[in-house]
């Protein structure tokens, strides 16, 4: 439940991820309520008759095309059909041209039926004029039943709350893993520059500099460098000398705040050395030693481990050369089979 309070907090503070939400949310409201009042207005109607099934269609406009959702039943006593169909009643200007079926032998009185309801809806889609009466007979006497269908299409507003879950579950996804990618790059860089830092601390206060002093010195040693060419660790603690520079706070308790900051172990065990001394003036010089012997063995460790992860990270590429290779080789010849 921590985590999970600790989350939110990142997500609200941080302003990239609420701007996303924000657009997330009012692109996905304005889809809504572009489907919601979305209607036909530019449509016609279907005419009924007194046993409620349809006879005709009333049109809008006869320069636009409308389209009308219906279910043909064709009375036959052989085989009778029910088909849901879709009239499209072309504009005004291709009205006449009509469509040519192709006449072919029916293998099947279903397949008669098919072909006669298509000629049906020929008709009638280049029908011109504003009402247009549905055929009742097929050509062979057979009787047609029109029955309106409503069949509004609400897919758009029940997709939508899906995708507008799945967008906001990315944009936290990829804002915390953002985070966690700068803290374990920030992470990566104290530890690079760690025993450096250790090692020049140890030479100067075993010359003789006291912890304030020293810290200063290498400070100033990183300024140097000037702030393009120096690394998050080096400009970070460049900061902390620069905000205390009257030195009202303890540098041991500025680098035990920087260690709890990042959490990074090797730092806090230096920033505890250095509050012990401070506090109970305990060896430091022998302390800063074996913590500098460690934190160079320990980035030897850390290189071989990554030179070792080049190879793997290699072998993808290399496959997918592979893989190319062996098509462009292998194409040619599988074409001219």
């Amino acid at each position: 439940m921590e985590r999970v309070k600790i989350a939110f907090r990142k997500i609200v503070r941080d302003p990239v991820i609420t701007r996303r939400l924000y657009a997330v949310t009012f692109a996905s409201a304005l889809f809504i309520l572009v489907l919601t009042i979305k209607g036909p207005e530019a449509q016609g109607r279907l005419i009924t008759g007194s046993s409620g099934n349809v006879t005709g269609i009333q049109r809008h406009s006869v320069s636009s095309q409308e389209q009308y959702d219906v279910t043909v039943q064709i009375n036959d006593d052989e085989n009778p059909i029910e088909k849901d169909v879709t009239i499209t009643m072309r504009a005004s200007e291709n009205a006449g041209r009509g469509k040519s079926v192709p006449e072919s032998k029916k293998e099947s009185r279903e397949a008669e039926i098919d072909g006669e309801i298509d000629r049906m809806l020929t008709e009638i889609e280049f029908t011109e004029g504003k009402h247009i009466d549905l055929p009742e007979r097929l050509s062979d006497g057979t009787t047609v039943t029109w029955k309106a269908r409503k069949q509004e299409d609400r897919s758009g507003l029940i997709l939508i709350p899906f995708m507008y879950v799945a967008l906001v579950a990315v944009i936290i996804k990829s804002g915390l893993d953002a985070d966690s990618d700068g803290e374990a790059e920030a992470r990566r860089e104290i530890m690079r520059g760690l025993p450096r830092f250790c090692n020049q601390l140890f030479l100067m206060m075993n010359a003789g500099m006291i912890l304030s002093d020293a810290f200063e010195r290498i400070c100033e040693s990183y300024m140097e460098y000037g702030k393009e060419n120096m690394t998050v660790f080096e400009r970070e603690l460049t900061e902390i000398c620069e905000e205390n520079r009257d030195h009202r706070v303890s540098t041991a308790s500025l680098i035990n705040e920087y260690a709890a900051k990042h959490n990074v172990k090797e730092l806090i065990r230096i920033a505890t050395i250095l509050t012990e001394n401070e506090r109970r003036g305990s060896d430091v010089i022998e302390s800063l030693s074996r913590e500098s012997k460690y934190l160079w063995d320990d980035r030897q460790i850390v290189a071989r481990e990554s030179g070792r992860m080049i190879d793997t990270k290699m072998s993808w590429p290399l496959a997918l050369l592979l893989i190319l290779l062996i098509v462009i080789t292998v194409a040619p010849a599988m074409l001219n089979m």
